[in-house]
């Protein structure tokens, strides 16, 4: 999964702290999280999530966060989440 947005101007230090966040809670899940500063607009933030192999007996996942995702979100004058590439069928036929 990944989400870009951009913090509203002064609440950059939320944001980072909801990164922090997000980013240990995810680790202790099992999954990876990181973000990146665009470096053409600075402000921009990409948040990329990576989650663990699927081991079909385990059953559904479980959230991998708890409220910094809508918390983010109430933060950003800019939110978007972006589809996975591995969820877009790339070529004809293709699931």
């Amino acid at each position: 999964m990944v989400l870009i947005f951009e913090p509203t101007p002064g609440r950059e230090p939320e944001a980072e702290a909801l990164l922090r966040s997000a980013r240990d809670r995810a680790a202790t899940a099992g999954w990876h999280c990181w973000a990146y500063r665009n470096e053409i607009h600075p402000g921009e933030i990409t948040l990329f999530i990576e989650g663990p192999a699927d081991d079909p007996s385990a059953g559904p996942h479980a959230p991998v966060f708890g409220d910094e995702i809508g918390a983010l979100r109430a933060l950003a004058r800019r939110f978007e989440p972006v589809r996975s590439l591995v969820e877009i069928p790339l070529e004809a036929g293709t699931p």
